[in-house]
């Protein structure tokens, strides 16, 4: 039983070198552009984590404002939460803002010109 599973090994071990080198010629004949493949990252973050930010920003100061009319029990952690949900959508509105400049690196391009071709 070795013998048959080292010389299954050793076949895989030989053909590994012409299944990368397969995969690899297949890769190169699409054209893919780095643009194509970033622009959709770009358009999800620039509107989804922008908005979702920013509703967390709302609804944790709405959450933190009503903490103070609670009684004083549930005051403390109704604060840790909305104040954990403006930080979370601060920190949310600064990677939306940031994306075009960290896309921009990734492409070698300037962030205005990954905003107007997306």
């Amino acid at each position: 039983m070795k013998i048959v599973q080292s010389r299954v090994f050793k076949l895989v071990l030989m053909l590994l070198p012409f299944l990368t080198l397969a995969t690899a010629s297949a890769q190169s004949s699409i054209q893919v552009t780095i643009s194509s493949v970033i622009c959709p990252i770009y358009v999800a973050v620039n509107t989804g984590i922008f908005i979702l930010g920013l509703t967390l920003m709302i609804l944790g100061g709405a959450l933190y404002a009503a903490a103070h009319i609670m009684p004083a029990q549930s005051k403390g952690s109704i604060q840790g939460y909305g104040m954990s949900m403006i930080i979370g959508g601060v920190i949310g509105v600064i990677i939306a803002e940031l994306a075009p400049y960290i896309l921009g690196l990734l492409t070698s391009t300037s962030s205005s010109t990954i905003s107007s071709y997306c």
